[in-house]
C-alpha cells in the first residue's frame, strides 16, 4: 500500500517534469459555460491569501511545497521570520535553498515541531483535504498560534455548482485534477462543514473569500459559486 510520503513524493517528481499534465480534464460545463464568465485563472489562491495576511513576527506555511507562497510573503515584508513544513523531503530541500526555515513533517503522525503560541500567522492552502484527521491538525495549528493569531486556510468546495450537478447525475464530486483518486483528497468540505470545524476548535471566522474571476459575485453565494473556500480566521 502506498503511504502518504510516497504518494506526495511521486506527485512532486511528476510535477517537476516539463510535460506534466493534469490527470482530469475540466468538465465541459466549466470549459464551455462557466470558464468564459468566471475565468478560473484569475485571483489565484496564493494571491488571495497574501491579501488577507496582516503581518507580525513569525509565520508558518503548512504544506509549503516549493516555497512559492513564502517567497511572495517575503516580497511583501510583513513577517520577520518565515517557516515552512511539508511531507516531501525534496520540497523542503528546495525551500531551505531559498533561505527559509523548513522541516519535513507528516501531519498524519507528527506534531508541529514548534512551541505553543509561537506564530503570529499560519497559512494552510490546499492541505486539510489530504489529512486523515482534520480535527487533530487544526488543534495543532491552534496550539502553535498565539492568542489572536491569524489562520488563512483554503480547501476545495465540494458543494460547488458543478459538483452538485455531478451528484444529481450519480457521480462523485471532483475537487482536484492531480493524479491519484481525486488527487489524494481524503475529505470533502462545504462552507457549513468548514465553519463548524473551525468554530469548534476555537477560531473566529473573519472573512470568507474564493478564487477566480468576479469574486464579488462568487463570494455573495460562496457555498454555490466558490470553487475554493479561503478563510481568514483568528484564534480565540
Amino acid at each position: 500500500m502506498t503511504n502518504p510520503k510516497d504518494f506526495y513524493g511521486y506527485l512532486w517528481d511528476a510535477k517537476q517534469q516539463a510535460n506534466y499534465r493534469p490527470a482530469v480534464r475540466r468538465h465541459w460545463f466549466h470549459r464551455l459555460i462557466l470558464d468564459p464568465i468566471f475565468d478560473p485563472s484569475a485571483n489565484p489562491r496564493h494571491e488571495v491569501a497574501l491579501r488577507l495576511l496582516q503581518g507580525g513576527e513569525r509565520l508558518l506555511d503548512i504544506g509549503c511545497w516549493n516555497g512559492y507562497l513564502l517567497e511572495r510573503i517575503r516580497e511583501k515584508n510583513i513577517y520577520r521570520e518565515l517557516y515552512g513544513v511539508d511531507i516531501v523531503p525534496e520540497a523542503i530541500e528546495t525551500v531551505r535553498a531559498k533561505f527559509f526555515k523548513a522541516h519535513v513533517v507528516d501531519l498524519n503522525k507528527d506534531p508541529l515541531p514548534f512551541h505553543d503560541d509561537f506564530f503570529d500567522g499560519v497559512t494552510m492552502l490546499a492541505v486539510l483535504e489530504h489529512i486523515f484527521d482534520p480535527y487533530a491538525v487544526i488543534q495543532e495549528v491552534r496550539r502553535v498560534l498565539r492568542p489572536g493569531g491569524q489562520l488563512v486556510i483554503d480547501v476545495p468546495n465540494a458543494a460547488s455548482l458543478t459538483n452538485r450537478m455531478r451528484i444529481l447525475l450519480g457521480r462523485i464530486p471532483v475537487t482536484s485534477t492531480d493524479r491519484g483518486w481525486d488527487g489524494g483528497h481524503l475529505h470533502y468540505f462545504t462552507k457549513h462543514a468548514l465553519d463548524r470545524l473551525l468554530r469548534e476548535e476555537g477560531f473566529d471566522i473573519l472573512q470568507r473569500k474564493t478564487t477566480g474571476g468576479k469574486p464579488w459575485l462568487r463570494e455573495r453565494w460562496i457555498s454555490l459559486l466558490g470553487g475554493e473556500l479561503i478563510y481568514l480566521c483568528r484564534k480565540r
